[in-house]
């Protein structure tokens, strides 16, 4: 008895003002501006994620048409994939359905058909061009 330390209760009590500070930290510390600044941005990385998505659609179809600002892709299966500028984004819809977001923060985009692939212009919010060519590995039919 003659040992002096903390004992359970005490150990407890202080685990319990510690904790209940802790709790209170995220009212104390705002965060809010590490997520406004992220919001609303084109990435350079989604441009890259767009782009292995319009390489997958495009070397699956079997047909292509364009109107400039819409792109449509003919399946083997009978689906007809578009890719539309919608607002400040580019969705993609199946058969005429859905709304996928596959790239934000655009102001205009543009394709072009090849013979063999699809030129992609896209133009962000802030004036940044971004371009690219996706080929196909074999002759696609392209729709007037």
């Amino acid at each position: 008895m003659n040992h002096r330390g903390f004992t359970l209760l005490e150990m407890l009590v202080v685990l319990s003002i510690v904790l209940l500070v802790v709790s209170f930290l995220p009212f104390l510390l705002d965060v809010r501006w590490l997520h406004e600044k992220q919001l609303n941005q084109f990435h350079p990385l989604e441009w890259q994620v767009f782009l292995e998505q319009m390489k997958s659609e495009i070397r699956e179809s079997k047909q292509l048409q364009t109107t400039e600002t819409i792109l449509y892709a003919y399946k083997p299966t009978g689906e007809k994939v578009s890719f539309e500028k919608y607002g400040s984004l580019i969705r993609r819809r199946v058969n005429g359905q859905g709304n996928e977001v596959v790239l934000q923060s655009i102001s205009d985009v543009r394709y072009e058909l090849a013979q063999n692939g699809v030129w992609i212009e896209v133009i962000t919010t802030k004036g940044k061009r971004y371009e690219a060519f996706v080929s196909t590995f074999f002759p696609v039919q392209v729709k007037p």
